[in-house]
């Protein structure tokens, strides 16, 4: 299956599109007179939506996921050889942007920068390629490798890996210029969602790395009766929580994630 293909099959069974879906259906029933099969339709489709949209389930939901590996404190976290920084923080400088902007996972840049100059290890690697469709753009990896020039990291001790384009690459290209670097353990920073992930991707394809988590959704939020409400930040937390399990299990049928 080809990447476009995926990404698209993702989305179709993810909560906004799965909603919409229904309502066509129910549409559709409708106006064939079947009004039995329509309602029904309608009633999935509008409380799915609801389900997916509140904060107090979109919370539950992420917090299942960003606590399966916690975050060490940074004054307890051990050295390591490297920190293995994914990509998934900016979008390319397509027009009207002249440079790559930030995204809401730029937490992860900032995170290895501060790793770096914690002294918890003396080299990151920055893994991240354009898509098949902006090979005319320049690789994330090079943007972010600028980014931590800028916080302070010399450029002696930024790597870039620029021919990834999902988690599995990340892993496998990133092992083989670790290894030659002779980088036994490493620091993994990427998003607590896409942690679960990316560390079983990681150690499966022979990487010996720990969990340096970042960019949480939920931390520490009271529960509230706001949060029975539709919000657009918790469908987008659903969006994400729901993609990362699918994910996970697609990688675990592909034989990337071993048991």
């Amino acid at each position: 299956m080809s990447l476009g293909l995926g990404k698209l099959l993702t989305k179709l069974v993810l909560p906004l599109s799965a909603a919409l879906a229904l309502l066509a259906l129910a549409l559709l029933a409708s106006a064939f007179g079947r009004r039995r099969i329509a309602t029904p339709l309608l009633a999935v489709a509008v409380l799915g939506l609801w389900l997916a949209s509140m904060p107090a389930v979109a919370k539950r939901l992420a917090a299942a996921l960003e606590n399966v590996h916690s975050a060490t404190p940074l004054a307890q976290l051990p050295a390591a050889d490297a920190i293995l920084l994914l990509g998934g923080a900016s979008k390319p400088a397509l027009p009207p942007r002249e440079f790559p902007e930030l995204v809401e996972a730029a937490d992860r840049v900032f995170h290895a920068a501060r790793l770096f100059h914690a002294g918890k290890a003396p080299l990151i690697v920055v893994s991240s390629g354009p898509m098949p469709w902006q090979r005319h753009l320049p690789a994330e990896a090079e943007g972010l490798g600028e980014l931590l020039g800028a916080l302070g990291v010399p450029a002696s001790a930024v790597l870039r890996e620029v021919e990834s384009t999902n988690t599995y690459d990340n892993c496998v290209f990133s092992k083989q210029i670790l290894d030659a670097r002779g980088a036994r353990d490493v620091l993994l920073v990427t998003s607590a969602l896409h942690m679960p992930r990316a560390l079983a991707t990681c150690r499966s394809a022979g990487l010996a790395v720990r969990a340096a988590p970042t960019d949480y959704w939920v931390a520490g939020d009271e529960a509230q009766t706001l949060d029975l409400l539709p919000d657009v930040e918790a469908l987008t937390i659903t969006h994400v929580v729901l993609r990362e399990r699918l994910g996970f299990w697609v990688y675990q049928r592909r034989g990337w994630i071993k048991p």
